[in-house]
């Protein structure tokens, strides 16, 4: 969820579990949808990414469940989850750490265990958060998800935070519009140390502009990033994704515009990475409601510098 696109200019529409036509039989990876090349295609038209606004898309470590979540209008979001059951894909349905409040942009550990999320939820008592949202993670419970709690004054300030993402050893990325940053909303790094969240730091400059940057996506091994930022002056529409690659001496290089076909003249933003690191998913309004689409992840090595591959 881009901090700014995602909380204007929303409208209401109903949930997607609901309506009475038959659910079509879906069978195979990625809900069966034929995989895309280095152009970017629409996931599951009509079933998934559909008239109402879709964003996110996150499979489990084993591919057998897919969440996204979807707008109602004023800042309210649900996420939906399917499931593979003995080769079927089910129907969407409210995944259980959704069912009350808002929710939206979850991430899932690599090893399918945790689910960070944010959410406006109380963080006591029974009044949910006036000022935004939390971060918040739940763990793993059977076939479910256990209780979610919070991430912690560490990690959580009297702003927003949204759009979890970890690394394959927990460290967690995330976008927040809190005091000190460069400027409308900046991009943090918190280590996971002994259990525990670190206080976040700043990403800096290379990254983060007196623009908005949000909706980060980290590589598993921290190699690259993707962000999605407004208002630069290289934007091609509404909001691009930028991808910005680590040295070795763990400097970030300046975040590059990805370029068309993978940004277009709307808003494309919520970039995620299929579990297998196979397909890069993000949503797009270009076909005018945001939906969700998928390419070829090969995308994020061609936008490498020359010099750096």
């Amino acid at each position: 969820m881009f901090l700014v696109s995602c909380f204007a200019a929303l409208f209401w529409s109903p949930s997607p579990v609901l309506g009475s036509e038959p659910f079509p039989e879906l069978r195979g990876p990625y809900l069966g949808d034929v995989p895309p090349g280095m152009t970017p295609k629409i996931f599951a038209p009509g079933i998934v990414s559909t008239d109402r606004r879709e964003l996110n898309s996150v499979f489990t470590p084993d591919g057998n469940e897919f969440y996204f979540a979807y707008s109602q209008g004023s800042g309210q979001y649900t996420i939906m989850v399917m499931r593979q059951v003995d080769g079927l894909w089910t129907k969407p349905e409210v995944a259980s750490f959704s069912r009350e409040h808002s929710n939206v942009d979850l991430a899932i550990s690599h090893d399918g265990q945790r689910v960070y999320f944010g959410s406006n939820r109380p963080r006591s008592g029974t009044t949910p958060r006036e000022a935004g949202f939390d971060l918040w993670v739940a763990l793993r419970d059977g076939s479910e998800w256990g209780e979610p709690t919070n991430l912690g004054p560490k990690v959580n300030s009297d702003r927003h935070q949204i759009y979890p993402t970890v690394t394959r050893t927990s460290t967690l990325y995330f976008q927040s519009n809190r005091e000190g940053g460069f400027g409308g909303s900046d991009l943090y790094r918190s280590p996971l140390v002994a259990g525990e969240y670190a206080s976040p730091e700043n990403l800096g400059a290379a990254i983060n502009t007196r623009h908005d940057e949000g909706d980060v996506l980290i590589a598993p091994d921290e190699d690259w990033l993707i962000v999605s930022a407004q208002g630069r002056d290289d934007s091609l529409g509404r909001g691009d994704l930028y991808v910005s690659f680590r040295s070795t001496d763990g400097m970030w290089s300046e975040a590059r515009n990805m370029g068309a076909p993978i940004n277009s003249s709307a808003i494309d933003f919520c970039p995620m990475l299929s579990p297998d690191g196979k397909y890069l998913f993000f949503s797009s309004a270009r076909n005018g409601t945001p939906d969700i689409f998928w390419v070829d992840a090969k995308v994020i090595e061609a936008a490498r510098p020359t010099a750096a591959r």
